[in-house]
């Protein structure tokens, strides 16, 4: 999940895949996200996605400890649909590298200073459409470091994490100077 980027009272949030191979399908979440939901995202977006970046059927599967991930009928759609997913420690956005490319879409965006909510999705959908492979690559490949800091870091905050809390953040689109 994208962090939600607020504009006056609304906002937006984005399901997106990535892998070594690059990024995939980029979905519109609309409203909050519950189990029913997500598994629409799991049918319609990452399994498709996995196709995409030449995965096919052989591939695990990542995602976070949000509640709608860990609920009763998404892991009985994950167990019914040979879902394989890594298992993974819940708060650990330093051990996730797709944070790295949420941080780019972000920074991005400060950059482009969207106006409204419909050019904030445009502009989110050209940075993620056109990421760059090569930080795909650099990103997944910084895994092994990652997972050894966590461990030298005994589970504290490492400098995967670039200091940011990625979920709670904030783009600004109407304010000159935010």
């Amino acid at each position: 999940m994208a962090p939600t980027v607020k504009y006056g009272g609304g906002g937006i949030m984005m399901w997106g895949a990535m892998s070594y191979n690059g990024t995939a399908f980029l979905t519109k979440v609309n409203g909050n996200l519950n189990g029913a939901g997500y598994i629409n995202i799991l049918k319609n977006s990452a399994v498709p996605s996995a196709h995409l970046l030449g995965f096919g059927d052989n591939f695990w599967f990542h995602d976070d400890g949000a509640p709608c991930h860990r609920s009763q009928l998404v892991a009985k759609w994950k167990a019914e649909n040979n879902l394989r997913c890594l298992s993974w420690p819940p708060q650990s956005p330093d051990l996730n590298p797709i944070e790295n490319v949420w941080w780019d879409v972000k920074l991005g965006l400060k950059q482009l200073r969207p106006r409204n909510l419909q050019e904030l999705e445009d502009n989110v959908c050209n940075i993620w459409n056109n990421f760059p492979i090569r930080k795909c690559h650099s990103y997944i490949r910084s895994m092994p470091r990652r997972v050894q800091a966590v461990i030298d870091a005994r589970g504290r905050y490492t400098k995967y994490l670039m200091g940011q809390n990625l979920r709670s953040s904030t783009v600004c689109v109407t304010e000159p100077n935010c």
